[in-house]
């Protein structure tokens, strides 16, 4: 009988297997932890050959406790792996056999990532300004303090593709996972937790290792998400929802009836500082992007005024817009002639939140713009206060989360893409064809 096989090496004969051998082969294998092996719909890392055969052999079934109850076929599967289990040569011989029931549909098999290590996926940079990679991890045991959560939602931030990039502030050295936020269900807590519980729903921050299907993050960095709001919502809420109130409360400190202007008014945190300005602070917003498309999208979600800087100055739109006083408070991320428009725009003793340089320009302050109008330019960094000020970062996401449950804010959700896509999910946001928040999904 010819074999399928999807190795090129030969394929060994299939063993005649007695009772006796059956015995000897039960205990050979549980020695070794390789039975029962994990049926799990995931790739499959090492070499393997599927030799069918059409006669019962007598051999321990490998899923004892399956719950598959579906038409099987018996089969023999030869498992050539990359590397042996922890055990002497002596007691293992590459590449072994075992007999395997399968299901007419064919599944993929994931070995753990080392002997008696559970695993999972997880997208990986393994060399910078190069695609990632989807691969399996081992899971490492919790240190005191420290949960695991099984990650529902990862949201996609500009960050994350500057890192692997190269280009971010905090540099990272491959290989690494990205990923700065999650939403998920706690699944295992360390010693010494007591905030969160098995099968809490939360979301956190890790500054890095989020964009997989498990993340480990100290206790502190969780919060539970309310009963009335979904596990997508709430992963937009770390990053762009705290950048935004960070920016409009602590640092600009924005007044009920002020005048906002915000760039790149349809990103993720640019409908954030929207929503925020006009549902809690109370504030009217004049909102910027590049694109006609872009500017009803911030129109339709609160803004009063949308200006396209693609086609017209948006110094003398927003002179228009205010009568020719300005604006109170200008929240700018794109950088270049766009920061100076927006810093020129401000009203008498205005602020200006440097929040990013997503044109890909950083601009320089002209000193004397500074001094005409007593105007104040700062910047806002959220994963900072996150490291010197946690009191303030975990009063904002307690505040979000509170916004949240009372229907203040609804957090724009503009694309979902799987663990699987995650380069084209970075391309839609290198490509500027995002709206709102982009997000990874592990189911």
């Amino acid at each position: 009988m010819t074999p399928y096989t999807s190795s090129p090496f030969p394929v060994p004969p299939i063993p005649h297997l007695s009772p006796s051998t059956s015995a000897r082969s039960k205990s050979h294998y549980s020695h070794l932890n390789c039975s029962p092996f994990p049926l799990q719909p995931h790739c499959f890392p090492s070499l393997f050959l599927i030799h069918p055969t059409p006669f019962p052999i007598p051999f321990i079934h490998p899923f004892p406790h399956s719950s598959l109850h579906i038409p099987i076929t018996l089969v023999l599967i030869t498992f050539c792996p990359p590397y042996p289990p922890s055990s002497s040569s002596e007691e293992l011989a590459l590449p072994f056999t075992v007999p395997l029931h399968l299901p007419s549909r064919l599944f993929t098999l994931r070995l753990p990532a080392r002997h008696g290590a559970r695993g999972y996926r997880a997208a990986l940079c393994t060399q910078l300004a190069q695609p990632l990679l989807v691969q399996d991890l081992p899971a490492p045991r919790l240190q005191p303090c420290q949960v695991r959560v099984r990650v529902h939602y990862c949201g996609l931030n500009f960050a994350d593709i500057l890192a692997c990039q190269g280009l971010y502030q905090e540099k990272r050295t491959p290989p690494f996972t990205p990923g700065m936020e999650f939403s998920g269900t706690v699944m295992e807590t360390g010693e010494n937790v007591s905030a969160v519980k098995e099968g809490h729903r939360v979301i956190g921050v890790s500054g890095v290792s989020a964009m997989a299907e498990e993340c480990i993050v100290n206790e502190k960095a969780l919060w539970q998400i309310p009963d009335n709001m979904s596990s997508e919502d709430a992963a937009v809420l770390p990053v762009a929802y705290g950048t935004a109130w960070l920016a409009l409360h602590h640092r600009a400190h924005l007044q009920p009836q002020e005048t906002v202007l915000v760039t790149a008014g349809a990103g993720a945190t640019g409908l954030a500082i929207i929503d925020l300005a006009v549902s809690v602070f109370q504030a009217k917003v004049i909102a910027a992007a590049g694109s006609d498309p872009k500017c009803q999208l911030v129109l339709a979600n609160g803004a009063s005024h949308a200006v396209n800087y693609s086609q017209n100055s948006l110094r003398e739109q927003v002179t228009a817009l205010t009568g020719g006083r300005g604006v109170n408070v200008a929240i700018e991320a794109v950088g270049g002639d766009i920061f100076k428009a927006a810093l020129q725009s401000l009203a008498w003793e205005g602020r200006i939140v440097v929040m990013g340089f997503a044109g890909g320009k950083i601009p320089s302050i002209p000193a004397n713009l500074l001094l005409l109008k007593n105007v104040s330019a700062m910047g806002v960094y959220w994963g900072r206060y996150q490291q010197e000020d946690f009191p303030l970062f975990s009063s904002a996401m307690s505040s979000l989360l509170q916004y949240c449950q009372e229907g203040k804010i609804h957090p724009q959700i503009g694309a979902v893409f799987k663990l699987e896509e995650v380069n084209e999910a970075f391309n839609h946001v290198l490509q500027r064809k995002s709206t709102g928040k982009v997000i990874i999904s592990m189911k």
